[in-house]
């Protein structure tokens, strides 16, 4: 399956801070794969926005997908960024494509995994995809391909 890498800016948008936080993305197949290193902020949250809605673009009329998103660091963010986040999920439910499933890894410590990973099922729950948060990615990868298969665990 052919590979699609959109690198990370590198400048901010004008007017607006530095990113804080790396998330880079990569589409390989119907597998769209993040990793992210926080903590985040929503000039960092914003760019990912932008980079996932170019690679969503790219899925064909109908096609479907998963999201697989290895998190190492942080996932520590202030309410502004959650909500950036937020839109851009939902945004993903409105095109041609649909978003059926997402999945995060957690990559060794993670600050604010426990606190946070209710707060990212609760995005995901509110527009009926399945979510689950991972210790190991060979997992997640199996859990995503069950989803796309149809077969939800």
């Amino acid at each position: 399956m052919g590979e699609s890498f959109v690198p990370a800016p590198s400048e901010p948008e004008p007017g607006s801070f530095p990113a804080h936080g790396d998330i880079e993305v990569v589409k390989d197949g119907a597998i769209i794969r993040a990793a992210g290193a926080g903590p985040f902020n929503v000039e960092a949250v914003a760019a990912y926005a932008r980079r996932m809605a170019q690679l969503v673009a790219g899925v064909e009329p109908g096609g479907r997908f998963v999201v697989i998103a290895r998190m190492s660091r942080s996932i520590l963010a202030p309410p502004d960024a959650w909500a950036a986040l937020d839109a851009s999920v939902r945004s993903r439910r409105l095109g041609p494509s649909r978003q059926i499933g997402a999945a995060w890894v957690k990559d060794g410590e993670v600050e604010g995994w426990a606190l946070m990973l209710p707060r990212i099922t609760a995005i995901y729950a509110a527009i009926d995809v399945p979510f689950r948060g991972f210790d190991d990615e060979a997992a997640a990868a199996a859990w995503a391909l069950n989803v796309l298969g149809g077969r939800v665990p």
